[in-house]
Parts: structure tokens; C-alpha cells; sequence
């Protein structure tokens, strides 16, 4: 199994995965934000060049979302993911979805149009709107989620176990943090407490 990988990309919650399935695998670094990405060999693994892709002995792989499902279902031995046709695994799905759909676009405008974009191509107006988005829509709707579990007695999004969309939903606070819209929000940074001090999170982040 080999992993291609760059750090504070979204291919950290793949390699979070696997650390936390304790699942041998090859890392090999592509450097996007030089280029790397665009080689043709890598083109023809991911067509836009981006990362993460995983090959699992000739399958090949790509979107964070998808990779992390597939690793809980084949690598899982149902630890990673509620009970199929379980009111959990249609939340899961959901959660699944909802971060590459709507988190990571809003992060991402954030991100490039303060950080990435050369100052003449940065986009003011997008920042404003989609700061307003995270704050006012899509971190509120992870903290429901959160504090919903903790009124229960859990201490992970889905209840009690920890799973994939623990992975996806930290990972994405964690983006968010990144780019300065994360609130101190005590439900937030109780939740994200738990997932960091998680030792293949922290394997992790110290790649």
C-alpha cells in the first residue's frame, strides 16, 4: 500500500487513518505546492495532480472522503464506521459528505485568498463571505453535533466509539484553526482536545 501524501493537506486524515488502523503502507511525498503534482507519472494516478492518492495493491484511489471509507469497510473489522443500515452509518455517511462538500470549499477560499494566491489575485470579498459562512452556518452546525453526543455521554461525534468522521470533522476544525476562523468555542476545544490527544493523531502531525 503506498500513500502519497504532503503535509497540511487533506491528505493527513488518510494518514491518520492509517496510523489509527495501524496499517503498514508507503509514504511518498508530493511536494503540489511546487509542482510536483502536475508530473505526468503522478497525472496519470490523479488527473488534477492533487493528493492524497492511495494505492491499495493496483486499486487506486482518490478524494479523502472516499479513501477513509474505504480503509474503515476493508481495514476496519467495524471499528471505524457504525453498523451498515444503522441510523449512525446514515449520519456517518452524512458527515462523510458534508465536509468535502461544504467545509473544505469554504476553508479553501479562506486559505488561498489570505495565504496561497499572490496578493494581486486574492479575492477580499470571497474571504468576507465565506468567513461569514463558517461562523455563522457551518461551525454551528458542528457544534450541535458535538454537543448533542456530549449530552449523551460520548465523546465523539457519532457516540460513544470513534471513527472516520471524527477524522474528517477534526480535520477540518483543524483547517479551520489554521486559517484563523476557528472560535474558542468550549465544546470545539473540548472535542478537539480528545481527537489530539489521540496518538496516531499525533504521529501524525509530528510526520
Amino acid at each position: 500500500m503506498k500513500l502519497y501524501y504532503a503535509p497540511r493537506t487533506r491528505s493527513s486524515r488518510v494518514l491518520w487513518m492509517l496510523k489509527e488502523l495501524d496499517l503498514p503502507c508507503d509514504i511518498e511525498h508530493v511536494d503540489i505546492f511546487s509542482g510536483a503534482g502536475r508530473a505526468p507519472a503522478y497525472r496519470k494516478l490523479h488527473p488534477h495532480g492533487f493528493v492524497p492518492t492511495l494505492d491499495d495493491d493496483g486499486l487506486v484511489l482518490i478524494e479523502s472522503s472516499a479513501i477513509l471509507m474505504y480503509l474503515a469497510d476493508k481495514y476496519g473489522d467495524g471499528k471505524f464506521a457504525p453498523e451498515v443500515g444503522s441510523r449512525e452509518r446514515a449520519k456517518f455517511y452524512e458527515w462523510m459528505v458534508y465536509v468535502p462538500a461544504t467545509s473544505d470549499p469554504c476553508l479553501e477560499a479562506i486559505m488561498f485568498n489570505t495565504m496561497l494566491l499572490p496578493e494581486d489575485r486574492r479575492d477580499p470579498k470571497l474571504v468576507e463571505r465565506s468567513k461569514k459562512k463558517w461562523k455563522e452556518t457551518i461551525e454551528p452546525h458542528f457544534k450541535r453535533a458535538i454537543e448533542r453526543s456530549f449530552r449523551e455521554g460520548h465523546g465523539c461525534l457519532l457516540g460513544e466509539n470513534f471513527s472516520a468522521a471524527d477524522i474528517i470533522v477534526a480535520s477540518s476544525f483543524a483547517w479551520a484553526k489554521m486559517c484563523g476562523v476557528l472560535s474558542a468555542d468550549e465544546t470545539i476545544a473540548r472535542y478537539m482536545e480528545s481527537m489530539m490527544s489521540r496518538p496516531a493523531f499525533i504521529a501524525t502531525h509530528g510526520a
